[in-house]
């Protein structure tokens, strides 16, 4: 892999995750420093036995330079299969201040959504007590990650998006509120009523949905009709709960203090549908029927 571009921002820490089929496989990093590549530094590597990893690279101070990779196997750097979803690359410090609010919650949660409980895909206890808020609006983000095909690989795309956002990002939990694969099906990741960790300084009030996969270059992967009507379900339940408005529904890349392509041009060029169809606003195949249906109607009574 070739050296990145320079960075505009002082980091010290690279954070990136994707798919890597070799076990056996790690990563090293270097940094240019004042002309010179840096000493390699050797990544923290977690991966799942489905092939889904994180890594995480920390150089012994912040700098601006390129990045250059290398894959290693125990005897040494080799050339190694590699799907890579996205790369951070941050300064790191004190712990981010806790979100307003304090205190520990119990949730509440008895919707009507069909949501898959944490239980159900085995969610680890957050590492401290969530924060309430009550929701006021809705962000659509997607993983930038794998897409998954089945019910197991949902579960376990989600639970590894929990330990990526947890032992990776160094999140409380996860970071959203729901997920939704592309079957329409809806994870329950924090609770609703819990300050999530989805958009930098504006989560608290935020509800965070977030579809599976990566709907923008160079993967392209789809948006599905029951994607769409998830969203939409949600949208409505959150109106019927809490007041949440069409209006409040936006891109995470319309909030926040932080540049991002989420939720992808694809889902990002689509988000109007999920507003029209919340606000009750008829689709064109519903106006199609309905125009056939007054046709029909009047030739018969002639």
């Amino acid at each position: 892999m070739g050296p990145s571009d320079a960075f505009a921002e002082v980091y010290d820490t690279v954070l990136f995750q994707g798919e890597l089929p070799d076990a056996h496989v790690g990563f090293e990093a270097a940094r240019e420093e004042a002309g010179a590549w840096s000493p390699w530094v050797a990544a923290t590597l977690k991966r799942s036995a489905d092939g889904r990893f994180w890594a995480k690279v920390v150089f012994p101070a912040p700098g601006v330079g390129r990045l250059k990779f290398r894959a290693l196997k125990p005897t040494g750097p080799s050339a190694a299969a590699v799907t890579i979803y996205s790369m951070h690359v941050y300064l790191s410090g004190t712990p981010a201040p806790a979100p307003p609010g304090g205190g520990s919650v119990t949730p509440s949660q008895a919707d009507t959504l069909g949501v898959i409980e944490r239980s159900a895909w085995g969610a680890k206890e957050p590492k401290n007590p969530y924060s309430p808020h009550v929701p006021n609006k809705f962000t659509q983000h997607h993983t930038s990650g794998r897409r998954p095909a089945t019910l197991q690989e949902s579960l376990d795309e989600v639970k590894f998006i929990q330990d990526f956002h947890i032992n990776g990002r160094g999140w409380n939990d996860v970071g959203y509120h729901f997920l939704v694969d592309p079957e329409g099906r809806i994870f329950r990741g924090r609770p609703v009523d819990v300050i999530g960790a989805h958009v930098a300084n504006d989560n608290t009030g935020n509800v965070g949905v977030s579809f599976m996969g990566t709907h923008h270059p160079p993967f392209n992967h789809p948006v599905t009709p029951a994607e769409m009507e998830a969203s939409v379900r949600i949208g409505k339940w959150l109106q019927a709960s809490y007041g949440v408005t069409p209006e409040t529904y936006k891109g995470h890349r319309d909030r926040g203090t932080t540049k991002t392509d989420c939720p992808g041009d694809i889902m990002y060029a689509r988000m109007e549908e999920v507003r029209a169809a919340w606000r009750g606003a008829p689709t064109l195949g519903a106006k199609l029927s309905a125009w056939w249906q007054t046709v029909t109607e009047r030739n018969t009574k002639r």
